[in-house]
């Protein structure tokens, strides 16, 4: 029996010379916009943004500690879910920049590159996944929309663990369309479903409608060998953390499992941001009238997630009227367009997450490709029209791009970001130098214990054993103090670590970014 590369080899040499060279130039224009893409994503990853987010620094941490002790900050031997602030926090994340850290440092750098490096893989499967539906040119038009995208651009340069659910999420989609024609891709599916549900919980809410469409839509091509393989590999890897969240949601105490802990939380994430929380239909029309607004504005207002409408937003100014377009193209026309029905299926999923979910752009970042995608299917119908002309929205859009990067580079790339405190680490490491015993990392910082722990590597049984809460059974622990550090009673402290308008009268020691080392 033939192998698969030598079946593809046979289709290449059938092809006319007028074939390869298309195919050729497909190649070389996918290759020169993937470079685009891995530049954009990659270039001055640890500067840009410049300093780290308190999430980012958390799951950095994690990181550190399980490489260091096999324990989270809270003392938990290899969680499939952290307790974190209290109200716990994603892991995949964490386990994924292990093998970075380990490598490269505790950099800022080396925190970011499992989200770029899903942002550049999520490149390819976008791809491909749009050319094996749609055709060659269809998939350079949804490349490079991807390409450019603000959003993805964004998400793909900070080490926010949620960001890291949609790479997967469409890992599995692109593995629902192989399966029609190659059973044995559904354990790709399971395997990448299985593990979105450790990149944000989120996935929970997505999963079940998606799942119940995507078994309808194959139902005629199953195979009873791959599918109860993938079912069992799919049920091995969800078990742990839908046990660790159901006795949450029930309030029992932490458990080993398989050599993994499911640890209790403070108060469960789950109910606190969606309908399960209470509110019942009028949550729902919140939600959704939220979702409206998001679309409308092109963010919900948080820098990090998404610049301002006319700075790029989440999909330019044109990415939401050619994605209504692009749906209506696809489902009025979809017994012709019937290997887009996975895409349509995310699409139905994602929409029923915001309607549960009080969303913001990070909360519901399984719609946002969805929704590249049939930006893609409306540009492509609009080109048709155009012909010729088409050129112009792709200079257009490229223009767009420009925009944005410049807009960005000015809001995150300076010591006046504020949301990602540059110079922070340099003030510790400086206030550390003086050799005082006890440093003061000013309240203005969220949650500065988080900087401090990971800016010192101070080893997670340090930290377990001399820790204070001000608010232990909060759903965001507030630390008052651990050794060496104090963030409650700034006259406590030896040294401090403030903002400059606070350090008005006092003996300053050292400056870096915006803050001052000061007594």
């Amino acid at each position: 029996m033939k192998s698969e590369n030598q079946r593809g080899g046979e289709e290449r040499s059938m092809l006319s010379d007028t074939e390869k060279t298309a195919l050729r130039r497909e190649w070389a224009a996918a290759g020169l916009l993937l470079l685009l893409g891995a530049v954009l994503r990659l270039a001055a990853l640890g500067s840009l943004p410049m300093g780290l987010n308190q999430d980012e620094s958390s799951a950095g941490y994690e990181a550190f500690a399980l490489l260091k002790s096999g324990m989270d900050r809270c003392g938990q031997s290899w969680p499939v879910l952290f307790i974190a602030w209290g109200s716990g926090q994603n892991v995949l994340m964490s386990y994924l920049a292990m093998p970075f850290l380990a490598l490269f440092g505790m950099s800022e750098w080396a925190l970011r590159l499992p989200n770029a490096i899903a942002g550049c893989l999520t490149l390819f499967v976008f791809w491909r996944l749009a050319r094996r539906i749609d055709g060659r040119r269809f998939g350079l038009l949804a490349l490079f929309l991807l390409v450019i995208n603000p959003w993805h651009i964004m998400a793909s340069r900070w080490a926010l663990e949620s960001n890291l659910l949609p790479a997967f999420l469409l890992a599995g989609v692109w593995c629902t369309v192989l399966a029609r024609e190659k059973p044995w891709a559904l354990l790709g599916a399971s395997a990448a479903f299985g593990l979105a549900l450790y990149a944000y919980g989120t996935a929970f809410f997505f999963l079940p409608l998606y799942l119940l469409l995507a078994v309808l839509w194959l139902r005629r091509d199953l195979r009873p060998a791959p599918f109860l393989c993938a079912l069992g590999l799919f049920a091995l890897l969800a078990l742990p953390i839908a046990l660790c969240q159901a006795r949450n949601a029930l309030g029992l105490p932490a458990m080993r499992f398989l050599g993994l802990t499911l640890p209790a939380l403070t108060e469960g994430r789950q109910a606190a941001t969606s309908v399960f929380g209470g509110g019942g239909l009028k949550a729902v029309g919140e939600n959704l009238r939220a979702l409206g607004e998001m679309l409308r504005r092109g963010g919900d207002g948080l820098i990090w997630n998404s610049l301002g409408f006319w700075q790029g937003g989440l999909m330019y100014f044109f990415g939401l009227p050619t994605a209504v377009l692009g749906v209506f193209v696809s489902v009025l026309d979809r017994r012709r367009r019937t290997g887009e029905a996975p895409l349509r299926f995310a699409l139905w999923s994602a929409f029923l997450c915001a309607a549960l979910i009080r969303g913001n752009v990070n909360r519901l970042n399984m719609l946002w490709l969805p929704l590249v995608y049939f930006s893609a299917v409306g540009c492509f119908q609009i080109g048709r029209l155009l012909r010729r002309w088409s050129v112009l929205p792709l200079a257009a859009m490229a223009a767009c791009l420009l925009i944005f990067l410049g807009s960005y580079t000015a809001a995150l790339g300076g010591s006046g970001n504020v949301n990602y405190f540059p110079g922070l680490g340099q003030a510790i490491a400086a206030a550390e130098a003086t050799g005082a015993e006890t440093i003061y990392i000013t309240d203005k910082v969220n949650q500065p214990y988080i900087f401090a722990l990971y800016y010192t590597r101070t080893p997670p049984e340090r930290f377990v054993s001399s820790v204070v809460y001000a608010n232990p059974q909060g759903a965001f622990r507030r630390v008052e103090r651990f050794e060496g550090f104090e963030f409650r009673d700034m006259a406590s402290a030896d040294v401090l670590i403030l903002y400059p308008w606070q350090a008005e009268g006092r003996e300053v020691l050292a400056r870096a970014g915006g803050f001052v080392v000061c007594r």
